[in-house]
């Protein structure tokens, strides 16, 4: 069973791992089902993370918060063979212009 404040933790990720295999990591709808689903097993963790895999492949919004991220995520699309170097710099590029 999930106990309630569960954390994602690496005891956790270990037994994942063991059920899923390597590729498992905490993404966001692993972590937010250890969070918002105390009570159930980890058997049916095991199921979401297999009924997720999906949606997980797909882009997701990143946070507003994330502001850098969302900018390199969208610098490499338009770039695809651009370096980090250039990425840093059209990003202070971008900082310096008036908002």
């Amino acid at each position: 069973m999930i106990p309630q404040g569960q954390s994602c933790s690496q005891v956790l990720r270990e037994f994942f791992v063991r059920e899923i295999g390597p590729a498992f990591h905490f993404d966001a709808f692993m972590r937010d089902y250890v969070a918002q689903n105390a009570g159930r097993t980890l058997a049916e963790a095991v199921a979401h993370w297999h009924a997720t895999r999906g949606q997980a492949a797909q882009p997701l919004e990143i946070g507003a918060q994330f502001e850098f991220n969302r900018f390199l995520r969208d610098w490499h699309a338009r770039h695809p063979d651009g370096t980090r170097a250039q990425a840093l710099a059209a990003w202070r590029e971008c900082r310096a212009r008036p908002r």
